[in-house]
């Protein structure tokens, strides 16, 4: 007796399912199709402008000012994020002062006169006043990288 309920009861079930999929499958999405699309007049864009944007120094690389003051001695001190984009190879920029770096993320080469530097997170390095640069993202990541600004004012 249990055989016999058991097959019964899954016979039930197999019904109730396929049933129960194929309503599904007309009450679904299926036979909508696509939204309509706006008119001109009803397209409304976002008017939201991020507070510290990025702002391109060079082709390939963009910064942004996180910090901007007066430090010790004299000093003017900012502090900046550099951003260049997954295996973009940068124009050769310059940064108003001595700058002190490290990368967070991302990784690829500095490149500075005739030298090289390989970048990986966690990496520092220093770049005098007036020194111009390029850097490579060789990684699929962004490199970010940020900057410590030092120069007289």
């Amino acid at each position: 007796m249990s055989r016999g309920f058991c097959r019964c009861a899954l016979s039930f079930l197999l019904v109730l399912s396929s049933t129960g999929c194929t309503s599904w499958n007309q009450r679904g999405a299926k036979g909508i199709g696509l939204l309509p699309k706006a008119a001109a007049g009803e397209q409304h864009f976002s008017t939201y402008q991020p507070a510290n944007p990025y702002v391109q120094l060079g082709e390939g690389i963009y910064y942004r000012k996180m910090y901007e003051g007066s430090g010790p001695a004299g000093l003017h001190v900012e502090v900046r994020d550099l951003l260049v984009g997954p295996g973009q190879h940068t124009a050769k920029v310059g940064l108003p002062g001595a700058a002190i770096c490290e990368l967070n993320s991302g990784g690829g080469v500095l490149l500075s006169g005739d030298q090289s530097q390989e970048l990986h997170p966690g990496a520092t390095f220093s770049l005098p006043e007036g020194t111009s640069f390029s850097i490579e993202n060789k990684s699929d990541n962004p490199i970010s990288i940020r900057v410590h600004l030092l120069r007289a004012e």
